[in-house]
């Protein structure tokens, strides 16, 4: 229906399995159609050298049939480690030397984008890029891979008729912010819907979730979102076991980590 009704379409893929589904799928559906689309991945720089692989492998995977936004812009992000600061920024040019890694080769960053301001925070950076792409492609969907199953903000995101307004009444699974529309294809998936899609269809997908499991996280408490937010916090000690030299990194690079992996 998105591939059909709008003048261009991208996916809003994190590196994690449910925006990773949401992508596979798309491809698919894509191809049959003959469309190309956009694949619009917001880099945070301190993250798992597997999401890093994993990322930079699908998108160099689908390079020649979609359309690549590499996002490393140093906008405001949350941070819950420390006592001091309540946000930081990935790819802060004056904290160069304290990177957690080089940022990658074909990256967009700031200059690329005349919306972008130092005062941004993520989440208004990813809304003005999608009102920017609609001067230039016209009508635009963006997908987003969230599902109901994961959390109550996440079924308010999609369902909540006070907060939002729907591409039309009966889809209900769309949400329109200002001239972009947001669509949620899968919100109605459970976690084992994520895995079946995986297996039967032989898809991609970030092994980091192989090592959670052997690590004893249980299935239902992985998370690969960036570590200093409150929805990744709970796995921050993780790196310790999974990736013990970007713990070190992590460190040194936002206030409060080990103090907030301890406890």
């Amino acid at each position: 229906y998105c591939l059909r009704s709008f003048d261009y379409v991208y996916v809003s893929f994190s590196g994690g399995k449910d925006s990773g589904v949401l992508l596979e799928i798309t491809a698919v559906e894509a191809a049959k159609q003959g469309k190309r689309f956009g694949i619009f991945h917001m880099d945070y720089e301190a993250q798992y050298n597997l999401t890093t692989e994993y990322v930079q492998q699908t998108l160099d995977r689908y390079r020649s049939v979609a359309d690549i936004y590499h996002i490393c812009v140093p906008f405001k992000v949350t941070t819950c480690t420390s006592m001091f600061q309540s946000y930081w920024r990935p790819w802060q040019d004056d904290m160069r030397e304290l990177w957690v890694r080089p940022i990658p080769d074909a990256a967009m960053t700031s200059d690329q984008f005349p919306f972008y301001k130092s005062n941004q925070w993520d989440y208004d950076f990813q809304r003005e890029f999608g009102e920017w792409l609609c001067e230039i492609k016209g009508r635009v969907c963006c997908l987003v891979g969230i599902r109901a199953e994961e959390s109550l903000n996440r079924w308010r995101t999609a369902y909540s008729e006070k907060e939002n307004r729907k591409h039309h009444d009966d889809k209900q699974w769309t949400t329109v912010q200002g001239k972009c529309v947001n669509a949620y294809p899968i919100i109605d998936w459970l976690l084992q819907d994520v895995w079946i899609a995986n297996a039967r269809n032989n898809w991609k997908y970030n092994h980091l979730y192989d090592l959670m499991h052997l690590a004893g996280v249980p299935i239902h408490k992985m998370r690969v979102a960036s570590p200093f937010l409150s929805e990744g916090q709970e796995t921050l000690r993780l790196y310790q076991v999974i990736e013990p030299d970007t713990w070190g990194k992590l460190i040194g690079r936002v206030n409060g980590v080990n103090f907030a992996g301890l406890y």
